[in-house]
């Protein structure tokens, strides 16, 4: 057993991999490199870029309010507590509402060497607030 430092760093604005301020850390353990745990806080209205998971992705919101979306419009709604699994390779987004701050856990595998994460176009900012579909 160990103590893991878990504190958030600030992603580089110009990251593609979101839209606004994000922090994170992420952890993979030396003795089970299938498993990645990360935790996420993004700024209100910040968010992810469009993406997959090969294996599927466990959220689970820990403060603030936020939300998740899939390509079929579907979004579903993060406050503390919940969580929410996205299948393997579904596409979908996440991030903060607009007028809150939002951290969440996330949890996936892979095998070593495996891409984890397709990461696709960025999340038109009129969708993430649950006004619009691409």
């Amino acid at each position: 057993m160990n103590i893991v430092d878990f504190t958030p760093s600030p992603f580089d604005r110009e990251d593609p991999r979101f839209s606004g301020a994000v922090s994170g850390v992420d952890h993979i353990p030396d003795s089970d490199q299938r498993l990645h745990a990360f935790l996420v806080s993004f700024e209100s209205d910040s968010r992810t870029a469009w993406h997959s998971h090969a294996r599927g992705q466990l959220l689970i919101c820990t403060a603030g309010r936020g939300a998740v979306g899939t390509r079929d419009g579907t979004v579903l709604l993060l406050e503390p507590g919940v969580a929410v699994w996205t299948e393997p390779g579904e596409q979908h987004w996440h991030g903060a509402a607009a007028d809150s701050t939002m951290t969440h856990v996330a949890v996936q595998t892979r095998e070593p060497g495996e891409t984890e994460v397709a990461w696709l176009e960025p999340v038109p900012g009129q969708l993430s607030r649950g006004r619009g579909r691409d």
